[in-house]
């Protein structure tokens, strides 16, 4: 399915505009509201912290994970943390086949207007340092699409990659 969008689009070139990326990460993820993250790579602690403060303030976060974050020995401690304190989260790959990953980096924080983010770079650390390309808008086309999609993600992981999740039970949300 495709699909358009008008929006005003912030954009960064990366590695020059990385500590503005990464700024803009964490203050739009640091607004009260429903998140929904799609990843590749989940190692920027920070990024962990303020959605763990998140779910702790009642804020739904909800993390659809590419199965080899919860294997990397830096992935896995922070994704541990997340489980742990019982923020939804989806380990899996893509519905087209387990040799496939889950390579989208994107975020989208349901505020009004839903914040979305789309780019390359990884929520890592050194992602920002590297060459990579990010866009942070509004846009309520989007949000619906990203959502419908991490939606349709989780339900394909729990039903047919079950033996990759950390948490014990489904989402009760499914």
């Amino acid at each position: 399915m495709t699909f358009k969008i008008t929006t005003t689009v912030r954009c960064f070139l990366l590695p020059d505009d990385g500590n503005a990326a990464k700024r803009a990460i964490l203050q739009h993820l640091d607004d009260p509201s429903e998140i929904y993250i799609t990843a590749y790579s989940f190692t920027l602690v920070p990024m962990v912290d303020v959605l763990l403060a998140h779910f702790q303030a009642g804020d739904p976060v909800h993390l659809y994970l590419d199965f080899s974050q919860s294997q990397g020995r830096a992935e896995k401690p922070q994704i541990r943390r997340l489980v742990d304190a019982g923020v939804e989260v989806t380990i899996g790959t893509s519905p087209k086949g387990s040799a496939y990953i889950s390579h989208t980096k994107g975020f989208v924080c349901l505020d009004r207007p839903p914040a979305c983010w789309e780019g390359s770079v990884n929520f890592s650390q050194t992602g920002f340092l590297q060459v990579n390309t990010a866009m942070l808008f509004n846009s309520q086309e989007w949000a619906n699409q990203f959502v419908a999609q991490f939606k349709g993600l989780r339900k394909f992981a729990w039903q047919e990659e079950r033996d990759k999740q950390l948490m014990p039970s489904p989402p009760p949300n499914m």
